[in-house]
């Protein structure tokens, strides 16, 4: 038997059979494992690895597929450098199991006799001291020579490894070169150590690259989600990349843009060209494109892709439909539509027929007029009308004619290009025909709109296109107008304060809505509804109304409508400290007023004089107290009133 170290022999002999090692045997590592070794009863005498099932080995493989695919080449490299000095180059995972080997063919077949293969654990715990397994519990580069190994069958061998950590510091393999023991150089555990950090490098550079290309791919993700169009360009204008938004947008495929001037796809924009230029930004910028013989619009802004010195690498262009940016204007100018039909409270016949008919119009685009009182609901008419449309989805603007001056109307309604007139934004301005198309404009008050103007809409309306003010472009425009007035334009027009041409084109279908005082079944109703709007917005908690409250209420004639009666009905609740709504609560010109309701001859039934002298009288004795109290609202006598009860076998 060769003994390669006789001092080290004599130190693991005395400690395999006595457990005794001398004071001048100065390898810590080593004698540590031995005593490792002693206590989980490894056998010293033995020494071959635990081989693993083939189909389990894989599984363990494909978890280290990154370690080994990365080792892999450095392994090779070592292997060349000692070719043919029985070297075997070795690389386990965090356990010490083997799951790849490469190198000597003479020395890999003796290695085997010893099971120094894939699928063999080579851990303390299965083979004693070893560089492997003793390199994972010290986590440090290790050489172990001859003798110094715990099992005699490894005295012939040395073995110098390295352990491999992954980018989180977690040891994750070993790298190993395995000769005879003869051939033992320092050296060796240098270039060991030396291509594990090279492995580690490579995994971290493997990991960092994943990193990136997850967040690009997040990024991508993202970029590609949004509603917004983006377009990134260099600085000398060639589309870099461009998002699906964007290319829905422009009707484009997206690797056609790429490498294009901007010019070709958005067309000669002035903002774009002095952006490259002169390098300025742009922000909320109206630019358009012509596509299938119309102009189509777009909002846009622009980044700055910083570069070196000063100069931009490049820019990012935005763009945002206009049907977005309507949108978000509707909500921030409070024109959204929120009420639906189910928001109409009443049970009315009067009302339930115009109801009905709304309903009905819904899902035309036919224009509608509304006519009513001030307070009838004509605005919530308007917002259900277009609740319940196609069109739903889109915007609801409603302008009131009467509330802007004649001088700024038609701006608002057609909007103007920059520097126009006097006082016009730099930028220009849509209107709101522009800004509702797709949807629905509500015009409230059409019957004050003056005469020119008049003209001017009926015009949009036949040719469904407008022209901003200072424009020379027409622009389509896809709008259903839904007008409404307190006044009867059937009359206007009759004056000549309306045009009847217009007339006849806002009055495809006409919606008149009742008053309130010709539907006053409907006030239990409207009262509980906002006694619970004002409980919801208020400490109040209403639970009650007197009587005598909504004889009065119904009773009244309600100039206001129902605008009135909400307001009423809040003043009385907010009043109250008891929960109910008395009628000491109501304004003493409401209770003053016996009957304010005006006779509508249509609805009256055409009877006998004799039949309606009786049904006066009747009722009349049934809504007062007394007789006197009867006669004094018929406007005759008791004596009269005797006679005609008398002739009418009524009662008294």
């Amino acid at each position: 038997m060769h003994i390669f170290n006789k001092k080290a022999y004599q130190e693991w002999k005395s400690f395999v059979e006595k457990g005794e090692i001398s004071d001048d045997f100065d390898k810590n590592i080593i004698t540590e494992s031995w005593h490792r070794c002693k206590n989980l009863k490894v056998d010293p005498y033995g020494g071959e690895g635990n081989i693993i099932e083939k189909k389990l080995l894989m599984r363990i493989r494909k978890a280290n597929r990154d370690l080994i695919e990365i080792a892999r080449p450095f392994m090779n490299e070592l292997a060349e450098i000692v070719e043919n000095s029985n070297f075997v180059v070795v690389l386990t995972d965090s356990r010490g199991m083997i799951v790849e080997v490469t190198g000597d063919e003479k020395i890999m077949n003796r290695a085997m006799e010893m099971r120094f293969t894939p699928g063999s654990y080579w851990s303390e715990e299965k083979v004693g001291t070893n560089a492997i397994g003793t390199g994972i519990k010290v986590d440090k580069p290790l050489q172990v020579v001859g003798e110094e190994h715990y099992c005699k069958k490894h005295h012939p061998w040395t073995c110098s490894a390295a352990p491999i950590h992954n980018p989180e510091g977690e040891l994750i393999g070993i790298l190993d070169m395995t000769g005879p023991c003869e051939c033992a150089h320092p050296h060796t555990l240098g270039m060991v150590a030396a291509a594990a950090q090279a492995v580690e490098h490579q995994l971290a550079l493997m990991e960092r690259n994943r990193e990136l290309e997850q967040a690009h791919e997040f990024a991508t993700a993202v970029i590609n989600s949004m509603s917004e169009g983006l377009i990134s360009i260099n600085k000398m204008g060639s589309i870099i990349s461009i998002n699906q938004a964007a290319a829905r947008m422009l009707n484009i495929k997206k690797e056609n843009a790429l490498n294009k001037d901007i010019k070709d796809v958005l067309g000669e924009q002035k903002v774009v060209e002095k952006m490259l230029s002169e390098h300025r930004i742009f922000n909320d910028e109206d630019i358009y494109l012509h596509g299938d013989g119309k102009k189509i619009y777009f909002n846009s802004s622009a980044r700055m892709l910083p570069g070196g010195k000063g100069i931009p690498d490049g820019f990012i262009i935005i763009l945002r439909r206009m049907k977005a940016v309507k949108k978000m204007v509707n909500r921030i100018a409070g024109s959204e539509a929120r009420f639906k039909f189910d928001d109409i409270i009443g049970n009315s016949s009067s009302l339930n027929e115009v109801v009905e008919m709304a309903k009905i119009i819904s899902d035309s685009d036919a224009a509608v007029l509304i006519e009513g009182e001030s307070g009838t609901g004509k605005e919530m008419m308007a917002q259900a009308i277009h609740n319940s449309s196609p069109r739903r989805e889109q915007v609801f603007l409603s302008i009131n004619c009467a509330a802007i001056p004649q001088s700024l109307l038609e701006s608002e309604l057609f909007g103007y290009e920059g520097g126009s007139f006097t006082g016009a934004r730099k930028k220009g301005r849509p209107g709101k025909f522009e800004l509702a198309s797709g949807g629905t404009l509500h015009l409230d008050e059409i019957g004050e709109m003056p005469l020119n103007m008049q003209a001017s809409l009926l015009r949009v309306l036949q040719e469904k296109e407008i022209t901003r003010i200072g424009g020379l472009e027409p622009i389509l425009v896809d709008v259903r107008i839904i007008a409404s007035t307190n006044k009867v334009l059937e009359e206007e027009v009759k004056k000549g304060n309306f045009r009847k041409d217009l007339y006849f084109r806002l009055n495809t279908v006409n919606l008149k809505m009742p008053p309130l005082r010709e539907r006053t079944e409907d006030i239990p109703l409207l009262i509980e509804h906002f006694i619970s709007i004002v409980n919801q917005q208020s400490n109040k908690d209403i639970y009650g109304v007197e009587e005598e409250v909504i004889k009065i209420l119904q009773n009244y004639s309600w100039p206001g409508n129902v605008r009135e009666l909400q307001n009423l009905i809040e003043r009385a609740a907010l009043l109250s400290d008891d929960g109910v709504i008395r009628s000491d609560l109501l304004p003493d010109e409401l209770k003053k007023e016996k009957t304010s309701v005006p006779l509508n001859p249509e609805k009256i039934p055409l009877l006998k004089i004799d039949q309606m002298e009786e049904i006066l009288i009747n009722l009349s004795l049934k809504k007062s107290k007394n007789i006197t109290q009867a006669a004094e609202k018929l406007g005759i006598s008791r004596s009269t009133i005797y006679r005609k009860a008398q002739k009418y076998n009524i009662d008294l």
